[in-house]
């Protein structure tokens, strides 16, 4: 079946979606036998999403160990979760929030404390009456994680000494972790960019570009120029958690070169279905996160209008990917955020002015990894003024009235979507 994966993915969110209320589900088992293949696999996902995201942890006090992934100004993420019962150390599937200061990403914790759980991403929510975390015993991909959250840190502070308080941008586009005070950050949410400082697929693509461009100094063979850039690539996804979106862009980028290496026919739709189930298998609640349905939205929005913008003449393709995504995202702006119609028009030359700090930032990190700290230093400081720019092209932006129509927005902004899908939109 052409969209196998696209209605897997498809299913399993509306199944865990409907966690809550879980008895609708008896509504969906007709369509397992109604005739089409395509009912019965939506059907039985859907069902399959309702199993997902099932209630795995009671709501009391718990004894929990796990492995830090994300580490905000209040509060870390946690994964690879596992929770003490009278049976013994049982384990979730579900990422947990430690309201914490003191522990750090790339550590595995021990913590003692309240649970609570909400239909929000991270569903369950920790309390901590005491909390621990180490380095030593991690093993495996746990190990590797901790890794490039230790080569994350030291390459922040490295990029904040040489940058002083322009380094919070380049760490903001780096790694999603610019540190800004409230000011900035409302400042940076009233622009309409504030997506270019969360990772997702625009860095990553930029990241696997620049990978591509330097191995193909020393080889010239697809194979090894895409397999080392994907993997490049993936690497720096990790780094930042992953974020839903790093991840999805990343997981992408592999299936997608694997495909054209095997000359395998792609459905760019159908990839995006494959690695929307990954994502909902490693975590349901995912889909609750902002971060996981703007990439996603945005990513399905550009390629539906894909077959009508590339026939375009390429100094409008740009602008058309823009209002793609925006068309995307402009529902869960409006939901969660609040929207700056010059946004669409802004993001074009900020994409452009993005790219080099990008390639200076990543560079840098190469370069101080092979030990070449000054020549690092070099490439940093040659970034500052596309930093000065991005600075004032925010504090223009930010100038301009924004919208936030809450759950009317979203309903209105849905409805033109739709329509912008079905009449100029490539069909499945």
């Amino acid at each position: 079946m052409k969209y196998f994966w696209l209605i897997t993915f498809l299913g399993l969110s509306t199944g865990v979606l409907l966690t809550p209320v879980f008895l609708i589900v008896i509504f969906f088992l007709p369509l397992l036998f109604l005739k089409g293949a395509h009912f019965k696999i939506y059907g039985f996902c859907v069902i399959l999403g309702v199993l997902l995201g099932m209630a795995t942890i009671e709501n009391k006090q718990v004894e929990m160990v796990g492995f830090v992934t994300t580490k905000k100004s209040n509060y870390v993420i946690i994964t690879d979760v596992k929770v003490l019962t009278k049976d013994g150390w049982r384990s979730s599937n579900h990422q947990v929030r430690v309201n914490s200061k003191e522990l750090k990403a790339g550590q595995q914790v021990y913590i003692y404390g309240k649970l609570s759980k909400t239909f929000r991403y991270p569903v369950y929510t920790v309390e901590p009456i005491f909390c621990a975390g180490v380095e030593e015993t991690l093993r495996g991909l746990s190990k590797v994680l901790s890794s490039l959250q230790q080569i994350k840190e030291a390459n922040k502070q490295f990029i904040v000494q040489i940058l002083g308080n322009s380094g919070k941008i380049m760490n903001g586009l780096l790694f999603s972790d610019g540190e800004f005070d409230s000011a900035e950050s409302e400042q940076l949410r009233r622009s309409g960019l504030a997506h270019l400082f969360a990772v997702s697929g625009i860095h990553v693509g930029i990241i696997y570009t620049l990978c591509e461009l330097l191995v193909s100094f020393f080889t010239y063979r697809s194979f090894f120029r895409r397999s080392i850039s994907s993997l490049i690539a993936l690497f720096f996804a990790l780094s930042t958690g992953p974020t839903p979106s790093a991840f999805r862009a990343s997981i992408m980028l592999i299936i997608w070169n694997v495909f054209r290496i095997a000359d395998y026919p792609i459905e760019p739709l159908n990839v995006l279905g494959l690695v929307g189930t990954i994502n909902l298998l490693v975590e349901p609640y995912s889909i609750l996160s902002s971060s996981f349905l703007m990439s996603y939205s945005a990513t399905s929005s550009i390629l539906i209008f894909h077959e009508k913008i590339k026939i375009q003449k390429r100094l409008f393709q740009g602008l058309l990917v823009s209002l793609a995504a925006f068309v995307g995202v402009a529902p869960f702006l409006s939901l969660f955020s609040a929207i700056n119609l010059l946004a669409p028009l802004t993001s074009i030359p900020a994409t452009f002015l993005v790219t080099p700090m990008l390639w200076a930032g990543f560079t840098s990190m190469l370069l101080r990894g092979m030990g070449l700290a000054n020549l690092s230093h070099v490439v940093l400081v040659g970034a500052t003024p596309f930093i000065f720019i991005l600075d004032k092209m925010i504090e223009l932006s930010a100038k301009f009235p924004t919208s936030s129509l809450g759950i009317c927005g979203y309903a209105l902004f849905s409805v033109l979507m739709f329509f912008l899908f079905w009449h100029f939109g490539h069909r499945p």
